[in-house]
């Protein structure tokens, strides 16, 4: 594989894939959440990971720090996990989410629709702390979008574009992915930077109400909330853009996958790092029709924010052709 280069200076940033699933029956979103958080946890797992969690340890509801005294750190390579439920409160077991008492815990949660929920998954540092998390998933509930729920993978860029991790962490992302949209019904997707709010790319560089991601979820039969490097799009945006058959003969896509509810996952490139230049000029050509529209605003001028290289900019609107 070829040698990759971060973007923006060498900073790396938070990307994040998000799922937005619909369902007619309110009742059956919350183990949609749940089965994520479980069975997708252990998708994303390589190399028997979560057979590497500490068994044992606990922490109470009142954090770590409070208990870490009084608890063995056992170092190695063993793996650390926790659950969350916000604005509900974290769960007393911090190194493995897993254990008996946590699954009735999280299910229970999730019935309640919190704002969010997530599971991570990390290594232990030398010491013996707690250190960065390899695996990161999480669902969201927004009251004003009751059908919906909102599944995500969260990623390092530096782990996608680093050539000694990207294969691995490739091939972690796209499996977990592909598994979640042939299990769900999968309206709408994208991969972007991790922006406030869970906006798209294309939504964090509009001005005005257009850039609210609740306003703009109940319209996935009409608009796209953006285009990205992975992008799923329902069966009503592709008959509008002329058909599979149009978007596959644009080469905008180097693959494209029907999904069981009639959607379909369109993946740029092979690998993140090529989703470049040309390549999201082709993707853009490709959806143009029916993104989201709005004016632009700038982007912030403050350092180390990420880079836009996935959005095209035009005075004109989204709709333009020309690029930064």
């Amino acid at each position: 594989m070829d040698a990759f280069v971060s973007v923006n200076s060498g900073l790396s940033h938070d990307l994040m894939m998000e799922l937005t699933i619909y369902d007619e029956n309110l009742d059956g979103l919350p183990a949609v959440a749940f089965d994520w958080l479980t069975e997708g946890v252990s998708r994303a797992s390589i190399d028997g990971e979560l057979g590497r969690l500490q068994h044992g340890l606990r922490v109470s509801v009142d954090g770590f720090s409070r208990a870490r005294d009084s608890i063995p750190m056992r170092r190695g390579d063993g793996l650390w996990g926790s659950v969350s439920v916000s604005p509900l409160g974290t769960f007393d077991v911090l190194y493995n989410p897993y254990v008996e008492e946590a699954l009735p815990w999280l299910k229970s949660h999730l019935v309640e629709r919190p704002e969010s929920a997530d599971v991570k998954i990390g290594k232990f540092a030398r010491d013996g702390e707690i250190s960065n998390s390899v695996i990161r998933l999480s669902a969201s509930f927004d009251e004003e979008l009751p059908n919906y729920v909102k599944l995500v993978y969260q990623v390092d860029e530096a782990v996608l574009v680093n050539p000694d991790t990207a294969r691995n962490e490739h091939s972690r992302l796209l499996a977990t992915v592909r598994w979640a949209c042939g299990r769900y019904n999968v309206v709408f997707g994208h991969f972007s930077y991790a922006h406030s709010g869970g906006r798209t790319e294309l939504e964090s560089y509009l001005r005005g109400p257009v850039r609210v991601p609740s306003r703009n979820t109940p319209n996935w039969r009409e608009r796209l909330r953006g285009y990205s490097w992975l992008t799923v799009a329902p069966d009503d945006i592709v008959h509008h853009l002329g058909g599979v058959d149009a978007l596959r003969d644009s080469g905008a896509f180097s693959s494209i996958s029907v999904l069981p509810n009639g959607s379909f996952l369109l993946q740029a490139t092979e690998w993140f790092h090529e989703y470049r230049d040309e390549r999201v000029v082709a993707v853009h050509r490709a959806l143009r029709a029916r993104l989201i529209e709005g004016e632009f605003r700038r982007p912030s001028p403050a350092p180390g924010q990420p880079s836009t290289h996935m959005v095209l900019f035009d005075k004109a609107g989204p709709h333009g052709g020309s690029g930064e």
